[in-house]
């Protein structure tokens, strides 16, 4: 099954609310939560626009399902960080929100996130940067972590 990364992510901030709904039981609160809340989310949008805007910047494909028009291959910048810097921005938010929601839940929903994207978004996106870079792919990825 194909979920887009910003669909999935839309999905799991919908599952966070509804949990929070469902069981208020398993909710928690702590000074300063709504401030690291805000900071986590801010992050992961800037995170993930940092990482899109590099992408425009060397007129590459930004979109998953579009790997065989990969052009460059961009390893400076946040990616000399992360491979995959968007999922990360997109995982900051999950857990952002999943704190200002203030429940427990977030840590099975953010675990199943970075489990799917990194099965069914990283690897195969991996497999086809291989083909298309070859060595220089190789080398940035013993070299850059493949979340942080």
């Amino acid at each position: 099954m194909r979920v887009s990364p910003p669909a999935l992510t839309l999905l799991c901030l919908c599952g966070l609310v509804l949990f929070r709904w469902l069981l208020p039981g398993l909710a928690f609160e702590f000074p300063g939560q709504t401030l690291i809340s805000i900071i986590l989310v801010v992050i992961g949008v800037a995170i993930a626009m940092i990482a899109i805007r590099r992408f425009y910047e060397v007129d590459t494909t930004v979109m998953p399902d579009e790997m065989d028009r990969s052009s460059a291959l961009v390893t400076s910048g946040i990616f000399g960080i992360s491979r995959n810097p968007m999922y990360l921005g997109m995982a900051a938010v999950i857990t952002g929100v999943g704190i200002g929601l203030g429940t427990w839940v977030t840590l099975a929903v953010l675990g199943l996130f970075v489990f799917w994207i990194t099965e069914k978004q990283i690897k195969p996106e991996e497999r086809a940067l291989v083909k298309i870079f070859g060595s220089e792919f190789e080398d940035y990825k013993r070299k850059v972590r493949r979340w942080i």
